[in-house]
């Protein structure tokens, strides 16, 4: 199958994860991905427009974008209906942003939703082929590196904003030592400005905040939470506290080789700063399918849609309060553990590969549109 497959792409890890993920694994099934970048041109008109010239001339059986109309144009998209060719609109963040989409979402004759939560707000806008899967993961690119030496820390890779520095503050407060890779961590003024220990309010912040999420329910959620965490002390990350450790930004390499190694792999899966609230919303990323493909552990929050996914105690470490974070932490980073957790991450790594690669995501969607 050929798929036209409309990506704005830049050269940050933020975009390039489809190159290695997603793309990679559609090549390596035997589909031919024309990759059109509207990056590539000095405007996203001309973009659109070179997008249309090439989609009529490309003999694509499919168009596919997980882009917004600020990006492909609703234009392009009527194009491919009227050439005939099915389109598929994956929304990756529709949880945090579902009305980032809502002026293409109707004209798609499929639609990929990452969280079941916001569903009815596209039928409500008369979108066809809704479809709800999780993010997942390479077997090709995420491998697990054997024969490196065993961390005994919790390790977490990705930038610690939000209310992720809460959890990581109560980690390292309970005794538990923790890695973090992440080139913020060094730069000038990081985790120093505000005063009492609390953020700073940016009104330009709020007002985008405001803005993104004040339009339906989860949103003002994850509003209040975000004004309560710049009054919460605990919101600052302790980068003093003997047991955190900072280390750079990791290559991929690395951070396969890092997931395999580390004896826990945190996976912070509450949305933005709702880690705070007694109800957290919870969402999962490509982190809880990466540990695993990688032959890591993975210690996260227990929610209904995980373990769907996971067993708890076998393929994965789920917790219900703080404390038993701490406790099953302690737990597995015993050397006495050491055997079982070497079970669990081989465990973790067959129920990946057998579950959550991205063509058991896609083949059924594609099936849903006729195509082969």
């Amino acid at each position: 199958m050929k798929i036209f497959y409309y990506c704005l792409e830049y050269p940050t890890p933020m975009y390039l994860w489809q190159q290695a993920n997603i793309i990679g694994d559609l090549g390596r099934a035997g589909h031919e991905v024309v990759h059109f970048n509207p990056a590539s041109y000095p405007s996203m008109d001309e973009a659109n427009e070179a997008a249309v010239r090439e989609l009529r001339a490309s003999g694509a059986d499919l168009f596919m974008t997980c882009d917004d109309s600020s990006v492909v144009y609703p234009s392009t998209v009527a194009e491919a209906g009227r050439l005939g060719i099915p389109s598929l609109m994956i929304a990756w963040d529709n949880l945090e942003l579902p009305y980032k989409q809502k002026a293409i979402a109707p004209l798609f004759d499929a639609i990929w939703l990452t969280s079941e939560e916001t569903r009815y707000l596209f039928e409500r806008w008369g979108c066809r082929g809704i479809t709800f899967a999780p993010y997942a993961c390479s077997p090709s690119t995420y491998a697990p590196v054997h024969g490196t030496d065993a961390i005994r820390s919790v390790g977490f890779i990705g930038s610690p904003y939000g209310s992720r520095t809460n959890k990581l503050n109560h980690l390292t407060a309970g005794g538990i030592d923790v890695d973090v890779y992440a080139d913020v961590l060094f730069r000038k003024g990081y985790n120093s400005s505000a005063p009492k220990g609390r953020k700073e309010f940016s009104p330009r912040d709020i007002l985008v905040k405001a803005s993104r999420y004040m339009r339906f329910p989860i949103g003002r959620t994850v509003f209040k939470a975000a004004i309560l965490n710049r009054l919460t002390p605990a919101a600052r990350l302790d980068t003093a506290s003997p047991r955190f450790h900072a280390h750079r930004s990791v290559s991929h390499e690395d951070m396969c080789r890092l997931y395999s190694s580390h004896a826990l792999s945190l996976n912070i899966t509450e949305l933005r700063d709702t880690y705070i609230l007694d109800r957290p919303i919870q969402k999962l990323h490509l982190r809880t399918f990466e540990i695993p493909m990688c032959g890591g552990l993975q210690l996260t929050t227990r929610n209904p849609e995980i373990e769907r996914y996971f067993e708890d105690g076998k393929e994965i470490v789920l917790y219900d309060t703080r404390e038993e974070m701490i406790d099953k932490a302690l737990w597995y980073l015993s050397p006495a553990r050491e055997a079982e957790v070497a079970r669990m991450k081989a465990a973790a790594r067959l129920r990946a590969e057998r579950d959550h690669t991205w063509m058991a995501r896609l083949d059924p969607i594609f099936s849903g549109l006729g195509l082969r």
